[in-house]
């Protein structure tokens, strides 16, 4: 409502701040304001400094520790592997020529179905055959799938 004594005094507030220089007081100001995360930064980084040497020291006697229970611990591994090895080799030795022969029946398996691809080809009237397949590589003797 224009006239009445609200609208007057907006207007005569909006007048005063015009022409008056800033409030020192006004917790508004730019220059005396805290940023309130800066200052938590500033805490939170002299804390990480007080702490870093405190860190470094037990991450070192950790370091330390571990290095002695490997250094016990290294040599009582080793004699558990030099125990087992010979059953191991035993195991790999009982079951190379079943892996053998288990290999062994499925390459004449695949020729089987090569060779029925081939005459059932043949048979609808083409000329090449359907199952092309290269050779298997000769394998080095002692690798798995040959025979001794």
């Amino acid at each position: 409502m224009p006239g009445s004594r609200e609208s007057a005094g907006v207007v005569g507030q909006t007048r005063e701040l015009e022409g008056q220089v800033e409030n020192p007081n006004d917790p508004m100001r730019h220059e005396d304001r805290r940023d309130p995360l800066r200052d938590l930064q500033a805490k939170v980084d002299s804390a990480l400094d007080d702490v870093k040497p405190k860190i470094r020291r037990a991450l070192e006697e950790l370091e330390a520790r571990v290095d002695e229970a490997l250094q016990e611990i290294r040599p009582r591994a080793q004699a558990a592997m030099r125990e087992v090895q010979p059953r191991v080799d035993q195991f790999v030795a009982d079951v190379q020529p079943r892996l053998d022969s288990l290999l062994e029946r499925l390459q004449q398996r695949i020729e089987e179905l090569r060779r029925d691809l081939d005459t059932r080809a043949a048979r609808t009237g083409r000329a090449e055959p359907i199952a092309e397949l290269p050779p298997a590589p000769p394998e080095e003797p002692g690798e798995p799938g040959t025979t001794p």
